[in-house]
C-alpha cells in the first residue's frame, strides 16, 4: 500500500501535540529557602512540570532526560504564541543512568555539574539548559552556562535543588520538591506509562478531522479526539484526559460510519481496511502522534494504545455514541463512553 504520503496533514495535525509542553521555574524570588533533607518534605504547590526520557541519544551511555519548570500565573497566548504573566519557565536538560524500561525513567540521584561532555551526572549547557522570565515588560530567557543541579529523593518525593550561572554571569536559584512526570521519547518500549485500568469519565467535547485519502486506497483516514472540558481541541493539549482515535473508513464517508472499529499493528498490517482503527505511533519525523493514544498531561499519563475496539453509532446531525475498550502493550485497558456532538474538519482537500 502507499504509506504516509500525506505528510504534510499528518504533520498539520499532530505537530503541536509533539511540541506543546508544560513547564515551569520558581517565584519571584530567585533566592527561595533551600530545602532540608533532614525535615519532612513538603511538596511544592505552585509549580508545575513535565518531562521527556530520550535515551541515549548522544551515545554515551547514559539517558538524556530534560524537565520544564513552570510557575502559576503564566497563561498561553494564541496569539502572541509565547506564554504572558509573571513568573518563569526553568528547562532542565540532564545526561541521567539510562532506564532500564524507558516507559518509566526516572532522574538518578546526584550532582549534576553544567558541562557540554554528555557525561554522566552532567547539565547540558549550549542553550540545551535556559531560564525564561515574565513580567509586565515581556519575557527574557538566558542560557545556564555553569552551576550544578543536585537530586535527591525523600518521602516518595524529588527534590531538586538548582544553583545555576546564566549567561548574563548572574546566579539563578531554584528549589521543587514533588512528583517528576517523565513520558517516554525514545520510540522504544511500549510508549505507555500506565500502572493500572482507567476508566474515563467526563468526556464532554470532542472533534472529527478528517482526512481522506491519506495511506492507502483502501479506506480513507479520520482522526477523532474526545476530550474533557479543561482541553484545547486546537491545540491538542490541556489538563483534562483526552482519547485520540485513527480510525480507517469507508473512502468519501462524510463522518464516521456506525460500526465497530478494531485496532490493527498501524506499523505491519499489509493494508489499512475499512472498520480498523490504527494503533498508537510516534514518529517524530512526521510531526509526533498518529493512530490512537491516550493523554492526561495534568496526572502525568500517556498511552499508545495497541489492541481493543471502537464501537461507533452515528445518530446523525454530527452526533455520536462512541464507546472504546482498549489496551497498551502492557494490557492495561482504557474505556469509556462518549455521547454528544463532534465538529467536523474537512482536510482531505
Amino acid at each position: 500500500m502507499t504509506f504516509f504520503n500525506k505528510t504534510k496533514l499528518i504533520l498539520s495535525l499532530f505537530a503541536t501535540a509533539a511540541l506543546t509542553f508544560t513547564a515551569c521555574s520558581d517565584d519571584d524570588d530567585n533566592n527561595a529557602p533551600i530545602i532540608d533533607p533532614v525535615e519532612p518534605v513538603s511538596p511544592t504547590t505552585n509549580i508545575s512540570n513535565e518531562g521527556y526520557y530520550k535515551g541515549d541519544i548522544y551515545g554515551n551511555e547514559t539517558g538524556n532526560l530534560w524537565v520544564n519548570f513552570m510557575t502559576e500565573g503564566l497563561t498561553w497566548d494564541d496569539f502572541e504564541e509565547d506564554y504572558t504573566g509573571t513568573g518563569a519557565i526553568v528547562c532542565l536538560d540532564f545526561n541521567t543512568d539510562l532506564a532500564s524500561n524507558p516507559d518509566f525513567a526516572t532522574l538518578s540521584n546526584g550532582e549534576y555539574h553544567a558541562a557540554d561532555t554528555h557525561a554522566l551526572h552532567t547539565l547540558n549547557i549550549d542553550g540545551d539548559s535556559y531560564v525564561t522570565t515574565y513580567d509586565a515588560n515581556g519575557s527574557a530567557q538566558h542560557e545556564v552556562t555553569g552551576g550544578k543541579v543536585t537530586v535527591s529523593t525523600k518521602d516518595g518525593y524529588t527534590i531538586v535543588k538548582a544553583e545555576l550561572i546564566l549567561d548574563n554571569d548572574t546566579e539563578y536559584n531554584f528549589d521543587y520538591a514533588g512528583k517528576l512526570k517523565i513520558i517516554n521519547r525514545t520510540n522504544e518500549g511500549f510508549m505507555s506509562n500506565l500502572t493500572s485500568d482507567m476508566t474515563i469519565g467526563s468526556l464532554t467535547q470532542g472533534v472529527i478531522q478528517y482526512f481522506g485519502y491519506t495511506f492507502t486506497e483502501t479506506s480513507d483516514y479520520c482522526a477523532v479526539t474526545l476530550a474533557g472540558a479543561d482541553y484545547n481541541l486546537d491545540e491538542n493539549f490541556g489538563n483534562a484526559p483526552a482519547i485520540m482515535l485513527g480510525l480507517n473508513v469507508t473512502p468519501g464517508s462524510a463522518g464516521i460510519p456506525s460500526g465497530t472499529y478494531t485496532l490493527i499493528d498501524a506499523m505491519e498490517a499489509d493494508d489499512y481496511d475499512v472498520n480498523t482503527a490504527l494503533s498508537g505511533v510516534y514518529e517524530p519525523s512526521l510531526g509526533g502522534f498518529f493512530g490512537t493514544w491516550f493523554f492526561h498531561s495534568l496526572e502525568g499519563y500517556e498511552a499508545a494504545l495497541q489492541t481493543g475496539e471502537v464501537s461507533v453509532v452515528n445518530n446523525g446531525n454530527s452526533t455520536y455514541k462512541i464507546t472504546f475498550n482498549l489496551k497498551d502493550g502492557y494490557g492495561h485497558s482504557i474505556s469509556g463512553t462518549y455521547s454528544g456532538s463532534l465538529s467536523f474538519e474537512d482536510y482531505s482537500d
